[in-house]
């Protein structure tokens, strides 16, 4: 059987047909709100602490078992001789056993197993909680970060442009006669420069990506996605900035209210109350109603039906210092988290402060950079006229331009410093509007 030819242009029909498709490929664009939602939907640390919360679910189910009347059977089936028995004195005997109890009291060692269960059930409800605090400002921190890589990318190729135009009038000055050929290689080693400059912040768009696709737990779209926000132009950063938020006293005060982490210590010092309780009922009798029925199929006269019913009293009077030792544990673990609370109290109003503050200079940094991006832009303006007109030598305009491009990347740098700085605040005072209309179980 002859072997199938291929053709060059079997080749080119596909290699046309595959660089079509590729083409058609669309991009997605992603705002702040999809790259939260994406994230909520698929970040692994979220996950963790969902499975932690239904773990402790169930620890509360298994908990509150011991309230209700616990119910087995049995079975049996063997051969049995019994010597001088009338009528018969051998037979096969089958026996079925239904048991009932009921713990009636036990001094507060099930209450207390309870109660802890339920609040520890709390505190990981709130631990979920400030899990997803974390998250939306790790997330806020990689988006803002990316539109920053993407502003900078703008900034560095509009110096690429201005030097690819001074290069290309350096020569025209210099084929004239009115410049010397050490403008043209001056010229041309800036371009490098900045095209270096170029490429390097290219690759840390590309880095910024990947962080922000290791915070979401995905990759949208295969990679064919952009990140959008609807901010202003470079120029006008300063003056649409958002604005801070109230005073410092009142942001301590919705800390102190609505941060999931103070939620989460003062459940667990109540599950640490409760587990002292659960702990000093080993020092008291436990008071139980069991009931016994068994049902035997059987000829031999011995095996009757038989029932009881019962209350008994079980009293540990010495277990070896066991029950001391066990409230003594959960006496210093009462401690510990009491402890634990206050130091989190503390870092709270560390938090609060720090961010407040930094976002406060960063936003003053904000309006002194655009303020020196204007002096910086005039400056420029300056040069280059003087340039063109014989009285300023390429230097001079070469230094105006790396300092109107420096002023450039240092607005950006902080107006995106200043957004992070506004995050950090929402999630240090536990005010996140972003997870309002979400169900965080």
């Amino acid at each position: 059987m002859p072997y199938p030819t291929i053709r060059i242009s079997h080749i080119i029909v596909f290699f046309v047909l595959f660089t079509v498709n590729n083409s058609m490929a669309t991009t997605t664009s992603l705002t702040l709100n999809d790259v939260i939602e994406l994230t909520l939907k698929n970040n692994p640390q979220i996950e963790i602490a969902r499975h932690q919360y239904s773990q402790n679910d169930a620890v509360l189910t298994q908990s509150r078992s011991l309230y209700y009347p616990q119910v087995g059977t049995g079975a049996d089936y063997s051969r049995i001789r019994i010597d001088n028995l009338q009528p018969t004195d051998e037979d096969n005997v089958a026996s079925i056993q239904l048991e009932v109890s009921q713990r009636i009291y036990d001094f507060g060692k099930t209450t207390g197993l309870i109660d802890a269960s339920s609040f520890n059930l709390e505190a990981a409800s709130a631990n979920l909680t400030q899990i997803y605090h974390d998250i939306v400002l790790e997330v806020k921190s990689s988006f803002y970060s990316v539109l920053e890589k993407q502003r900078l990318i703008i900034v560095a190729r509009q110096a690429v442009d201005n030097y690819e135009q001074q290069l290309y009038r350096a020569k025209r000055y210099f084929d004239a006669g009115v410049r010397t050929r050490i403008d043209v290689t001056n010229a041309e080693v800036n371009l490098s420069n900045q095209k270096l400059g170029l490429l390097r912040a290219k690759s840390d768009l590309q880095t910024a990506r990947v962080k922000l696709q290791q915070v979401m737990g995905i990759v949208p779209n295969n990679g064919e996605y952009e990140i959008i926000s609807e901010e202003f132009s470079i120029d006008d950063l300063a003056e649409g900035k958002p604005e801070m938020p109230e005073d410092i006293d009142t942001l301590l005060v919705t800390a102190q209210q609505l941060r999931p982490g103070l939620n989460r210590f003062s459940q667990l010092v109540k599950a640490a109350e409760a587990s002292v309780t659960q702990a000093k009922g080993d020092y008291w009798p436990t008071i139980a109603a069991s009931g016994v029925y068994t049902y035997y199929e059987s000829d031999l006269s011995t095996f009757n039906d038989q029932w009881q019913l019962g209350v008994g009293l079980q009293w540990q009077l010495f277990s070896g210092f066991a029950t001391d030792g066990k409230v003594a544990e959960a006496k210093a673990r009462l401690r510990e988290v009491n402890a634990s609370l206050r130091e989190f109290e503390l870092a709270v109003v560390q938090d609060v402060n720090d961010s407040y503050l930094r976002a406060d200079v960063n936003r003053a940094g904000v309006d002194i950079a655009d303020q020196s991006l204007g002096l910086a832009r005039e400056n420029l303006e300056l040069a280059d006229k003087r340039y063109q007109s014989g009285l300023g030598d390429l230097l001079e305009f070469n230094d105006a331009q790396l300092l109107y491009t420096r002023n450039q990347s240092d607005l950006v740098t902080t107006y995106y410093a200043y957004l992070i700085s506004l995050a950090r605040i929402e999630r240090a005072t536990g005010n996140i509007p972003d997870l309002k209309e979400y169900d965080l179980k």
